[in-house]
């Protein structure tokens, strides 16, 4: 195992696994403690800590990458030099190499390397523009997101362009395959040669094969300085004349026929992008009847290199210069005297052109001229209104990291002067582009991975055990198949690890998430089935039920039923009973009325005690909470005669409902008897401030009061002389009801 993972640096950055390993520097994946973020850590490996040369490449590339910022770009957070360690903290890229893509698909679709290319020029243009030359470009430095975003990284040899006096006498730096001709011969390099490997990739792209190999990294090179590459229609006729021109040119020989800036090629494709039949002729047929490739305008040379041999031109790339081969090799001053001059050249013309022009009169006035103003990162609509007198020229990309309508990318530069009116290049995002998951089911996982990828697609493989699909084969995806979601969203795909009698233990998914619930299913090797349902336990999105119960035995891959709530509630029945003593025997008859929180909901006929003294009557109520129900009983031959008998409390969120009685006063029937007048009459209770009941079950509103609270009786002469208490019915029809069993 890695040493180094667990490793804290700083006490801030905890290394978690390899994820690269390059020449001079090991990537690991990290966690990023204070921001509590995913990040990536290069650290210069202990054998080139004590190399003053790996140093200072190594400081290069985070001096490098400091001063860009660009969303084609890996970014960079953090640096750390020290006497033990050396690490560049950078933004964690979750994607594939575009090496690892184009294995995966072969031969590109023209329209995909377009689109590759496109957005690693508009990388290497904010470089160049900052004076950074990457030296390095390759497809294993361009990483692609699964949206298709392409981002630059490695400017580990990239070099500032002021530091032409120590790139003269440097040997050949970067990948075989993809150095450009005077990188090889150890000259200096500049932004042209960062063209060349860009045409060297847009060619592997369309034709699926790099333009030059051999069996050594000399012989390579030697054919990058002297060989014809075959033409990419030759291999891929489906390319189109005018894309093959523009590889060819960006791979010319000599730096001057090759576009000078990235923003040259830039134009050239997005003019074949509008028009894909376009032929741009830049091409002349030699003595020998060979094409040559060259700009238009530029008179060929015909002068052809001597072949050199093998064995010196290794020495020459990768040996230690011998005092013969420096008095050949011309002075390293001399292009540096060449720059001056040219320089203080142009700054006294530069100088003479503003005293002329100084003096004189200004006739044309500078009105009509703005300097370019910073639109990366805007709204579109924004810019439209505050600049009305820039003509945007808008080309549309997918983007998950801008959102819809805001500005990702400009072709002119900020800062630049430029005429009021003038066409402005901007590329808009679509925001992320909609994707519908195809159906993967007992499809191989690599297939399902490859498909999903290419759909721009993040995937995630979980290996469950299953009695039914074979081992290495997808069971299903999450979210499931045909379902349309976003560029960049991760997919889960759920993969066979066969048949398994392993057990585990079921977990108690009760009062969970459904995400928490997922996740603790995923570690079990579980497969949640889903119902939503009513309910009064839980609240909204958290599990209730589940089927097997909590500590069940079962096999890995099983499945386990799970009841959430869907936020409704659900009515419960319940059923209120209370008994009739033997003692209410004989004490006449009685009329039942219920309430529920106060409010009437129910009115018995009268009742004969004589009859129904000794048995129980029952009522029967629905809720959903807690609630509380009163019966009050009234002298059927005197109204003024009334008492509570029962109030109680139902809990209907209580599987099964619960009953509290708060009080219950039996002897009510013998407290509201009729007795002599000669008899002090007992006081009794208030009755609730309602009209005389209505017929059996008959909803009314709420009394003015709430029922009487006392439940004691008052001994008192005479009822009250006015009381709101139902009246006695006077309908002689109505015939005793019977008992209640």
């Amino acid at each position: 195992m890695d040493n180094m993972i667990g490793m804290r640096l700083d006490g801030r950055y905890e290394l978690i696994e390899l994820i690269g390993a390059g020449g001079m520097a090991d990537i690991y994946k990290a966690r990023d403690i204070t921001e509590d973020k995913t990040v990536a850590v290069k650290i210069l490996k202990n054998e080139f800590a004590g190399s003053e040369d790996f140093l200072r490449r190594f400081r290069n590339e985070s001096k490098a990458i400091a001063l860009l910022s660009h969303p084609n770009i890996v970014k960079i957070f953090d640096v750390g030099f020290s006497d033990k360690i050396q690490y560049i903290v950078m933004e964690y890229i979750d994607g594939i190499t575009l090496t690892e893509y184009i294995k995966l698909q072969g031969v590109l679709k023209w329209k995909d390397a377009v689109f590759f290319t496109i957005q690693i020029l508009r990388a290497l243009q904010h470089a160049h523009d900052r004076g950074i030359v990457h030296r390095d470009i390759k497809s294993q430095n361009v990483m692609m997101l699964p949206d298709g975003t392409i981002k630059v990284m490695d400017f580990g040899i990239a070099r500032f362009n002021r530091e032409t006096d120590k790139t003269l006498s440097e040997k050949a730096i970067g990948s075989v395959h993809y150095i450009s001709p005077e990188q090889a011969r150890g000259e200096m390099t500049d932004e042209k040669s960062d063209i060349y490997s860009v045409g060297v990739m847009l060619y592997e792209m369309l034709t699926g094969q790099k333009p030059f190999d051999g069996e050594t990294p000399v012989a390579i090179a030697l054919q990058h300085m002297q060989s014809t590459p075959k033409k990419p229609r030759d291999i891929n006729p489906a390319i189109p004349e005018g894309l093959e021109e523009i590889t060819l040119k960006a791979m010319q020989k000599e730096p001057s026929q090759r576009y000078q800036t990235a923003g040259e090629m830039i134009n050239d494709i997005e003019e074949f992008k509008n028009n894909p039949s376009i032929v741009f002729e830049y091409k002349y047929f030699s003595s020998d009847d060979t094409t040559k490739y060259f700009d238009k305008v530029t008179e060929p040379e015909h002068e052809e290199a001597a072949p050199a041999d093998e064995d010196e031109a290794e020495e020459e790339l990768y040996e230690e210069d011998d005092e013969e081969e420096v008095e050949e090799r011309r002075s390293p001053m001399l292009p540096i005297l060449f720059a001056v001059a040219s320089v203080v050249v142009i700054m006294t013309a530069w100088l003479i052109f503003t005293i002329v022009t100084g003096s004189l009169p200004n006739t044309s006035g500078n009105d009509d001229e703005m300097p370019m103003p910073s639109l990366i990162n805007r709204m579109l609509s924004d810019v439209q209104a505050e600049y009305p007198d820039l003509q945007l020229d808008i080309d549309r990309e997918y983007s998950t990291e801008f959102e819809e309508n805001m500005i990702m990318d400009q072709e002119t530069p900020t800062g630049r002067t430029i005429k009021k009116n003038s066409i402005v290049k901007i590329t808009v995002s679509d925001g992320p582009q909609e994707i519908e998951i195809e159906d993967f089911e007992n499809l191989r996982s690599e297939d399902a991975i490859q498909k999903l990828t290419k759909a721009k697609l993040k995937s995630k493989i979980i290996k469950v055990e299953d009695d039914e699909i074979e081992e290495g084969y997808v069971i299903r995806t999450e979210p499931p198949a045909h379902t349309t979601v976003h560029q960049g969203t991760e997919v889960k795909v759920y993969v066979s690890l066969g048949i398994s009698n392993k057990p585990v233990n079921v977990p108690d998914f009760k009062n969970m998430t459904l995400e928490e619930a997922k996740e603790e299913a995923e570690n079990k090797h579980l497969v949640l089935e889903i119902e939503e349902s009513p309910s009064n336990e839980v609240e909204e999105g958290k599990i209730f039920d589940q089927d097997p119960e909590y500590n069940s035995i079962v096999n890995q891959g099983s499945t386990v039923h799970v009841k959430v709530s869907n936020g409704q509630t659900v009515d419960v029945d319940a059923q209120i009973t209370v008994d009739i003593p033997e003692s209410a025997a004989d004490t006449g008859t009685f009329i039942f009325t219920y309430y529920a929180d106060g409010i009437t909901v129910r009115s018995d006929p009268p009742r004969n005690m004589a009859v129904n003294a000794g048995h129980s009557i029952t009522w029967d109520v629905t809720g959903n909470e807690k609630k509380v129900y009163q019966i009050f009983v009234t002298n059927a031959e005197d109204s003024s005669l009334t008492g509570k008998l029962l109030e109680i409390e139902v809990d209907f969120t209580a599987d099964p409902p619960v009953q509290n009685v708060i009080s219950l006063n039996t002897d009510i029937f013998n407290e509201l008897m009729i007795v002599p007048e000669t008899t002090t009459e007992p006081e009794t209770e208030a009755p609730p401030e309602t009209t005389t009941p209505e017929p059996p079950i008959v909803e009314t509103e709420a009394p003015e009061t709430d029922p009487p609270e006392t439940e004691t009786p008052v001994e008192t002469e005479a009822p009250p002389e006015e009381t709101d208490a139902p009246v006695e019915d006077e309908d002689p029809d109505v015939p005793d009801v019977p008992a209640i069993d």
